[in-house]
């Protein structure tokens, strides 16, 4: 028996109250003697041409429980982990984007004000930032079924993920490398899978590069930042930037692929600008460096993996030669631990598997300070000190 759907009006009022809660309640903070609260001074201000509200109503009857657990933790931060920003870059016709652009507002304003793309995508559906990668996981899932086809793992649809903070040559570099290394599959690109109509803008030109910088557009600020006080962690209502951010192309992106980028941006974005896990962000950079250096690829951190102010940064080539030695290297490595090796000939993307080399390494790394990270903040929430 077909299970009733509440019309429209009550489906707004229902994803209103949750916002409202969800708001009311702040984000991930659980009160106690270590932890001290900055008064909020949020100003509210529109940030995209159509509402997260409008979204959510739009995408609930395809996915209720989902879309209400969206709504309720859309700013909840989780273990002081950043914010997460998505952009889905449609490399098909984009048909199937159809009814949500219409349902929220029309091509015109929903896609034609961005100019940004990839060079080779129909639409770019930029959705707005929440406070965890749990929650943006979530949303891409409710896209996946109001449109009835798959965002993860789809060759005609690149994930952009988004992170508040804009990263120096080094720590970019870092986020790319280990982005690449601890994915669920190893990919091979072309010049042309990383272009985008930024690549040789005017104003701002982003190169052909895994990350790129944003072009100094709107920006959210409205999610909580833990710094460090003394012995106390500090948990300020906004982020320490008023804009910036350091984006990553994923290609055909998966969940863990989104995880992953949200950890290590948080490490490295903490490490530059003194936040709560500037430590930890410090102590990964120096093993993630060490491990490359017990690899032979320490010189590929000098690449210039995002385009900054230095001019030397625009060598694109030069980019482009460090990320196909990398790939070269996490492919040799891949297929000499099959057993029945095959070369992949033709294929952009192959399962990654776990080996003894450096592929296993760097997915250790990885889990091994996202289990630390939590054992910290779940120590700061017991009232214990990290």
């Amino acid at each position: 028996m077909p299970r009733p759907v509440a019309p429209p009006s009550q489906q707004r009022s229902n994803v209103v109250r949750t916002l409202s809660l969800d708001e009311s309640r702040g984000s991930d903070r659980t009160r106690c003697n270590r932890i001290r609260k900055v008064s909020p001074t949020r100003k509210r201000c529109p940030v995209y041409r159509y509402s997260f509200e409008d979204l959510l109503v739009l995408l609930h009857g395809h996915a209720p429980a989902k879309v209400d657990a969206v709504a309720l933790h859309r700013r909840r931060v989780e273990h002081g982990h950043l914010s997460v920003g998505l952009k889905i870059h449609c490399l098909g016709d984009g048909s199937q984007f159809a009814t949500l652009v219409e349902g929220l507002g029309g091509a015109q304003k929903i896609l034609d004000v961005n100019y940004y793309k990839h060079s080779h995508a129909s639409l770019c559906l930029v959705l707005p930032p929440v406070g965890s990668a749990r929650s943006a996981i979530l949303l891409l899932e409710c896209i996946e079924l109001f449109i009835g086809s798959a965002l993860f793992g789809n060759p005609e649809i690149q994930i952009q993920v988004c992170s508040p903070g804009r990263l120096g040559a080094r720590r970019s570099a870092l986020l790319a490398i280990g982005f690449y290394l601890g994915s669920d599959t190893l990919r091979r690109y072309t010049p042309g899978d990383l272009a985008t109509s930024f690549a040789k803008h005017q104003r701002y030109p982003r190169g052909r590069r895994l990350v790129l910088y944003d072009a100094e557009g709107d920006f959210d600020r409205n999610f909580d930042w833990w710094k460090e006080s003394g012995k106390h962690r500090l948990v300020e209502p906004q982020l320490p930037f008023e804009n910036g951010r350091s984006d990553l192309l994923t290609g055909s992106g998966s969940r863990l692929d989104i995880e992953n980028i949200n950890l290590l941006a948080t490490l490295l974005v903490h490490a530059q600008y003194q936040g709560y896990w500037s430590q930890l962000g410090m102590q990964f950079q120096e093993e993630m460096e060490a491990l490359l250096q017990r690899h032979v690829l320490s010189g590929l951190v000098d690449a210039p993996w995002v385009w900054t102010d230095d001019p030397e940064s625009e060598d694109d080539d030069r980019f482009f030669a460090a990320l196909q030695e990398l790939a070269a290297y996490a492919f040799e490595e891949s297929v000499r631990i099959k057993k029945k090796g095959r070369l992949f000939l033709g294929w952009h993307e192959i399962p990654a598997r776990s080996s003894h080399g450096i592929l296993q390494e760097v997915q250790s790394l990885l889990q091994k300070y996202r289990s630390e990270l939590v054992r910290q903040s779940c120590l700061l929430d017991q009232g214990d000190p990290a």
